[in-house]
């Protein structure tokens, strides 16, 4: 099913606006490294992501190929320091998801679950397991 023929009204997500806005001056809460972090997101869901995103819907699918690009924007694994996760601030973390998320809701599902569920858990667990073999 062709949803612009079942649907005339809709936009295409390849027609998605460019944020342009910053209505509740998230810009304020960040530094300027979250700042550019929250460039880097806007600006590559907006070009790569959202072009793509009507195909993925209409098959069910999720565009798997975008993850190693997700991973070199710095947000993947988000407020853990080291391990390769880039110890962003909880509040460019939050924001980062919130960018994702605005242009496509199953990608900011993806990055929350991995970053906050998996690799925080992880990033904890692997912080008590060295205490408690330091302390043995």
């Amino acid at each position: 099913m062709n949803v612009f023929v079942a649907f005339p009204q809709a936009t295409p997500a390849s027609k998605f606006p460019t944020c342009t806005s910053d209505y509740y001056h998230f810009n304020e809460l960040l530094t300027p490294k979250g700042q550019a972090v929250r460039k880097r997101v806007s600006e590559f869901m907006e070009k790569e992501v959202a072009p793509i995103m009507t195909e993925y819907w209409e098959k069910a699918e999720f565009p798997f190929h975008i993850i190693p690009k997700l991973g070199a924007l710095g947000v993947v694994g988000g407020s853990i320091k080291g391990c390769g996760c880039p110890g962003l601030s909880i509040t460019a973390n939050a924001i980062a998801t919130a960018d994702i998320s605005r242009v496509d809701a199953s990608c900011g599902t993806f990055n929350l679950v991995h970053t906050s569920l998996d690799m925080l858990t992880i990033g904890k667990m692997s912080l008590a397991c060295r205490r408690f073999h330091l302390k043995t």
